[in-house]
């Protein structure tokens, strides 16, 4: 029997999926164009379904007079219409649909190319071809057992003419690099040869009639920019209605034209990756600030380390508004500069500029992002969000070695001195249309905000920046506590002599729940002479996250912006509060579906 809420073939056209009919060549679908349900909150680790392809794959449908099978409501939790193991599980009739439309569309036209429309939730305008391959080397290849779901004319035709279109509207195309569909289940993977002696009926079909070279398949990740309504997401539906309303060909040839080695890549012995076979955490360097007057807070990053790599800027704002980007890839670095797309930090003589001009998803409620998909159904995007702030460097803001962070990963840990500097930060920032004058206190160095492996139970971790001359120049302060061990707590107040170890005798930072800013901030600290320091805090500004932590778990984290007081000095800087949750919580409103479509 179906689950609940599976239903029977002529059901299901009748509710969450809309079925698109015409004797076009080309076949449209969209496998996560629904939204997460109520029950979906409950989940520790739940998938972000993709939203707005829904609308864009009805859009694009329309203007190519294209078939189109368009996941309208299911979530991808209950349902994942891109696990071909749980479409035959639970609804075989969605691979019979597909089937018959391919066989019939091959019938009429003697081939057919299949676009399946997703989501990629970074913000930077990029689209990502999904095609069983990746990058390497120079050429593109299969990784693992993948099989290719494209011909080289295909790829090297109507495909490179995309890319080109998207490039040249300051979109950048890329190639498997974050989702090459080449998973055995994925259900790009049914549009090639690979499941040729499948005991499924459909699914067989399917890829026999790929095996007979007259399926051109690829799998279209589109970020969030070009998904959000806005100008970018014009742009990109104009170019793929450009390049396959011409019954999915396109004139246009490339320069050079793409290599495509359909050999699989050979296994790389477990001695080449270590003998644990594990990834290390990036390496981040980055900017934190916070003008208090303003009210305006801060943070960029980049990773110069890991796999993968990438880089993001986030602010908070008019106490409860969030802005943000992200982008995926390595950053480009020199000794004095790293850049990523229209975000840079780089040394201006005793100075280092943080700088940003592009676009933002502006969240009114940073409460939301407790769930990504949320965040973004509630925000929109900002394609003129700037940033340009300088940070002065000064020896008394402790020493920093910014250029020998950024050309050694790892030189920072060498002496913890080093890590960070502390100090006054000035610029402009437009968010919104609204342009504002910031002049905070700022921290720059290996970044506060790069969370790393969720070895621990709680974390709790402030750094405040003050710049009156009886002041402490800046504190740090670091509470972990793990399943096995009493909490670490380590220290350092900057004074003028430098830096001094501290002992921390009290670190508090404690939320009544995970969608409420921290009620109380307080640290007591013990300098080696043995005279004591009280730090009080205020939040400000904050944004709950969550993320996955080991095994089933997840890890709830409140950042954010505060104010802070030692006596009669006032000062300002960041605190983070994370802690290890084996279940999701149950926010009040968990029976409240209003944020469906």
């Amino acid at each position: 029997m179906p689950e609940s809420g599976l239903h029977t073939a002529g059901a299901a056209a009748e509710s969450w999926l809309e079925v698109i009919d015409s004797d076009s060549p080309v076949l449209l679908i969209t496998p996560h164009g629904g939204r997460a349900e109520p029950r979906t909150r409950s989940i520790p680790n739940p998938k972000v379904n993709d939203l707005h392809t829904a609308d864009i794959t009805r859009g694009l449908a329309a203007r190519l007079g294209a078939s189109a099978l368009i996941n309208v409501a299911m979530d991808r939790n209950r349902l994942d219409c891109n696990r071909l193991s749980q479409i035959i599980e639970r609804s075989p009739w969605l691979l019979e649909m597909i089937a018959d439309r391919v066989g019939a569309i091959v019938a009429r036209h003697g081939r057919v190319t299949v676009l399946l429309i997703h989501g990629w939730n970074i913000i930077e305008p990029r689209l990502d071809f999904g095609l069983g391959l990746r990058n390497s080397g120079g050429e593109l290849r299969p990784p693992g057992s993948a099989c290719v779901s494209a011909s080289d004319d295909f790829i090297n035709g109507p495909l490179a003419g995309l890319a080109d279109r998207l490039h040249h509207h300051g979109i950048k195309p890329t190639y498997g690099m974050r989702y090459p569909g080449g998973g055995l289940q994925n259900l790009l993977q049914a549009f090639t040869a690979r499941h040729r002696q499948s005991s499924n009926a459909p699914l067989r079909s399917i890829s026999e009639t790929a095996a007979n070279g007259v399926i051109d398949a690829a799998q279209l990740e589109l970020s969030v920019s070009i998904r959000m309504p806005g100008e970018l997401r014009t742009r990109c539906e104009d170019a793929i209605a450009q390049v396959f309303s011409a019954n999915g060909a396109d004139s246009h040839a490339p320069r050079t034209p793409l290599v495509v080695n359909r050999a699989p890549r050979p296994p790389v012995a477990r001695s080449k990756i270590g003998a644990a076979g594990s990834v290390a955490a990036p390496e981040r360097v980055g900017i934190e600030f916070y003008d208090p007057a303003a009210r305006i807070g801060a943070m960029a990053s980049f990773d110069l380390g890991g796999a993968a790599g990438g880089a993001r800027i986030m602010m908070l704002f008019d106490r409860h508004r969030a802005a943000l980007f992200t982008a995926e890839g390595r950053p480009t670095r020199s000794s004095g500069a790293i850049t990523h797309g229209p975000l840079s930090l780089r040394r201006e003589g005793k100075s280092i500029v943080l700088a940003f001009r592009g676009p933002a998803v502006i969240v009114p409620d940073a409460t939301a992002y407790l769930s990504i998909e949320r965040a973004l159904a509630s925000g929109r995007l900002d394609g003129g969000t700037e940033v340009n702030a300088r940070f002065e460097i000064d020896d008394a803001g402790g020493q920093f070695d910014f250029d020998r962070i950024l050309s050694s990963p790892g030189a920072a840990q060498d002496r913890a001195s080093s890590s960070a500097s502390f100090g006054r930060i000035s610029g402009r920032v437009c968010i919104d249309g609204a342009a504002r004058t910031v002049n905070g206190f700022a921290r720059a160095g290996m970044s506060f905000t790069g969370l790393g492996p969720g070895n621990f139970t709680a974390r709790r971790m402030i750094w405040a920046c003050f710049d009156d001359k009886d002041a402490p120049r800046a504190l740090e302060a670091r509470s972990v506590a793990t399943r096995d061990a009493l909490p670490a707590r380590t220290a350092r107040i900057l004074s003028a002599g430098g830096w001094s170890p501290c002992a921390l005798g009290d670190l508090t930072i404690d939320t009544t729940s995970v969608e409420q800013p921290p009620h109380r901030i307080f640290a007591s600290l013990t300098r080696p002479d043995g005279s004591s320091c009280e730090l009080e805090g205020s939040v400000e500004c904050f944004i709950p996250l969550s993320r996955p932590g080991p095994g089933h778990s997840r890890i709830y984290t409140s950042l954010g912006f505060a104010s802070f007081r030692i006596g009669a000095h006032r000062g300002a800087g960041m605190f983070e509060y994370s802690h290890v949750a084996d279940s999701a919580p149950t926010p009040a409103d968990d029976n409240d579906d209003s944020d469906s479509d």
